[in-house]
């Protein structure tokens, strides 16, 4: 019995034949990539009739890929065409064609799309903004200090260019974060003997896509010998001279 339902199933459906081109609705997708770290995207096509339909197709960068879908006889429906940001970017959604666009709905969406109707939705990808920013702080000195240049490791391999900072100028470098659950950074600065760093507040940071970070790195200025022989020297000379004069005073007054 169940056999024959399926046959008489079967041969209802060759017997329909194939859609003909007015009786669907065309939804026809690009995507656009703005940055890198994205080849191709995952695109579902949803729309809202009896029976509900879903249709999802890989779509590469830069290039196009059509959906179609049966659209009833005597009303519209709507449908959406959405994805799933990437790790580290951000989607913005453009749509047009015989159906209503809505610019504010998710993804591009459509309504009263009926028999007929050829719609077109691109989906861009930028990059997402991820930063940290690096603040010098000084102690011990009221003087302008030269500036100190710093580096960024973050364990990824990616090479980050160094930096010059400053109490008066911080340094920030942009990331590009593809991990879901962060990466961890640190910084380092060039050592001198002029100060002692303080680089505590600038390790291991775990920095998440989009994400504006910002850490600090304390300098304590060394005061040399010879520096504090230079700032109290002529002081210390004055201060002999008239302890000397005052004794060779004493001594010739009989």
């Amino acid at each position: 019995m169940r056999f024959c339902s399926l046959l008489l199933l079967v041969s209802m459906l060759l017997s329909a034949g194939p859609l003909r081109a007015e009786e669907i609705a065309l939804f026809t997708v690009d995507v656009k990539l703005s940055g890198t770290g994205v080849d191709q995207l995952d695109v579902r096509l949803s729309c809202e009739r009896e029976p509900p339909f879903e249709l999802m197709q890989t779509v590469p960068v830069d290039a196009t890929r059509s959906f179609t879908v049966a659209a009833p006889a005597d009303k519209g429906m709507s449908c959406v065409i959405d994805t799933q940001a990437p790790t580290g970017h951000q989607l913005a959604f453009v749509g047009d064609g015989g159906s209503q666009f809505d610019p504010d709905g998710a993804g591009c969406t459509f309504s009263d799309v009926r028999r007929g109707h050829t719609n077109f939705c691109q989906i861009r990808i930028v990059n997402e903004k991820t930063s940290l920013a690096v603040f010098k702080r000084w102690i011990g000195t009221s003087k302008k200090e030269p500036d100190v240049e710093i580096s960024l490791d973050c364990g990824s391999g990616e090479n980050y260019r160094p930096l010059k900072i400053n109490a008066d100028r911080p340094g920030e470098w942009e990331l590009q974060v593809s991990d879901p659950d962060g990466i961890t950074c640190s910084v380092s600065e060039e050592r001198s003997d002029a100060y002692v760093d303080d680089v505590s507040d600038c390790r291991d940071l775990l920095i998440l896509s989009g994400a504006s970070e910002e850490c600090t790195i304390v300098n304590t200025r060394v005061v040399k010998m010879i520096e504090m022989l230079n700032r109290y020297g002529l002081a210390v000379m004055v201060l002999a001279f008239m302890v000397v004069g005052g004794l060779a005073a004493r001594k010739m007054i009989p």
